[in-house]
């Protein structure tokens, strides 16, 4: 079997367990939903009991329509939308700085930017989409009183690298939220990937991890 196959093989089983993991995870607040409905309509409850129930079907029917959201924008991920345009990717990334500024105040950090004038080929909104669900994604897990640092950069002739360095991370953060993170991820993979880009983890010497967006460059 070559490469190529084993590759795509594996893609197709991540895929598959991933797909899994998402029903599993909407079964749970739904089932959930469903009882605290039940016991909302026993005969003999209190009116304590009665509002807890209530309240409880609330808060669950809340967690059922935040996942429901990211399925959304997850069957929405591999169309790459409008790509007649360029898109200014300093601009972007600038709009996104400016309006991530109170979530990274709340996360305890910082923000860094550094962008040269550059296009890149793909639709503005989808684009914002993955690269908002992106750093939301890092904002969470990252630690206190560091910086996420961006950096933008023609890497050759058809293609722009980002990269975010990310100098540590608090793992802790995702307890409870590992599909969360994982559509976020995966809408922002599958984002990139639909104009020909991609989005890779690698390690370095200095910092946990450096988070790769790769672009096309527009013609």
């Amino acid at each position: 079997m070559s490469l190529a196959v084993q590759s795509t093989d594996q893609e197709s089983a991540r895929q598959r367990r991933f797909v899994s993991e998402v029903f599993h995870s909407l079964s749970q607040p739904l089932t959930a939903l469903h009882c605290s409905l039940e016991l909302s309509l026993a005969g003999d409850q209190t009116v304590e009991e009665f509002r807890a129930s209530v309240a409880a079907a609330m808060q669950n029917a809340e967690r059922l329509r935040q996942r429901l959201l990211l399925c959304r924008e997850l069957s929405e991920a591999d169309d790459p939308g409008d790509i007649l345009l360029p898109v200014p990717l300093h601009r972007v990334l600038q709009q996104l700085r400016e309006e991530m500024l109170p979530l990274a105040e709340s996360a305890g950090c910082e923000l860094e930017l550094t962008c040269a004038p550059m296009h890149v080929r793909g639709s503005e909104t989808r684009l914002t989409h993955g690269l908002f669900y992106l750093l939301e994604f890092l904002f969470r897990i990252v630690q206190e009183n560091t910086s996420l640092r961006v950096r933008a950069q023609q890497v050759n002739e058809e293609e722009v690298e980002i990269t975010i360095a990310v100098p540590g991370l608090q793992p802790e953060a995702l307890a409870g939220e590992e599909l969360r993170s994982q559509c976020e991820i995966e809408i922002a993979q599958r984002t990139f990937r639909a104009v020909g880009g991609d989005l890779k983890v690698r390690t370095a010497a200095t910092v946990p991890s450096v988070w790769v967006v790769r672009l096309p460059l527009a013609g």
